[in-house]
């Protein structure tokens, strides 16, 4: 990961920051009493995920980016927390319009938080990468799931700046781990598979309503996110994604 792709992805994230989201926020309700039963604690529970100051993160972001010479890693994670806590205040503005109660803690949420927050930069980065693989799934499975318009825009808007998080977050970690030795980057990921296999049976048991809602059943819930993990982080997945930034192209998938 050369200065010039740092320099790409600050250049994307400077300027999605700069484009408003066209939501619909004149459809007020448009949601119905048994579609709110069933999304409300998952959306819940999403949002509060979202909603995070990033202090740590960003306190990694910048010893990294000391130790290595790249100040673009510092903007950038700056950038992707305001993206986070922009979607959550999506979410947010979402709930309270349709009287969806608001979550001030979730046990899921506290594990990543933890896991975040007492570890380094890649490991802060690789559990990052695995919350946000799985809810590319989640928010497409809540957007196929609810019939308010509303919602679904704001699914849109969310599943256009993961694509870009995973893009970025994948071709950061690949190339930390590249400069590990074979046997490190071979344990570093199998360690990897470990936590994304546990992280795709919590979201599952946890938002299966939602999820199955949306049509994905345990069988294509499991093969889609595995499909997303290969396209991150298999050989040829990171060669693709190389090869179509290097030659100019758009970073999302």
């Amino acid at each position: 990961m050369n200065y010039h792709s740092l320099e790409n992805w600050h250049n994307y994230f400077a300027k999605n920051s700069a484009t408003p989201a066209e939501i619909p926020w004149y459809l007020t309700n448009d949601l119905s009493l048994s579609e709110k039963l069933a999304i409300a604690k998952s959306i819940a529970t999403f949002q509060l995920g979202e909603h995070s100051e990033g202090r740590h993160l960003l306190a990694f972001a910048a010893d990294y980016a000391q130790a290595n010479d790249n100040p673009y890693i510092i903007s950038i994670t700056r950038y992707f927390i305001a993206e986070e806590q922009h979607h959550a205040a999506l979410l947010k503005r979402f709930m309270v319009l349709h009287g969806v109660k608001l979550m001030q803690k979730n046990w899921t949420d506290s594990v990543f938080r933890r896991l975040r927050k007492h570890l380094r930069f890649e490991v802060s980065v690789t559990v990052l990468i695995t919350a946000e693989m799985l809810s590319l799934v989640f928010y497409d499975a809540l957007k196929k799931a609810t019939n308010s318009l509303l919602l679904k825009k704001i699914c849109e808007k969310i599943l256009r700046d993961e694509v870009a998080h995973v893009r970025y977050e994948a071709e950061l970690i690949e190339h930390i781990r590249s400069q590990k030795s074979s046997f490190t980057q071979f344990l570093t990921k199998s360690l990897h598979g470990f936590l994304f296999f546990g992280t795709i049976l919590v979201v599952y048991f946890a938002h299966r309503q939602v999820i199955m809602q949306g049509g994905y059943g345990l069988k294509r819930f499991w093969s889609s996110s595995w499909e997303m993990f290969d396209k991150h982080f298999s050989a040829k997945g990171l060669i693709s994604a190389v090869a179509e930034n290097n030659a100019g192209q758009n970073f999302l998938l």
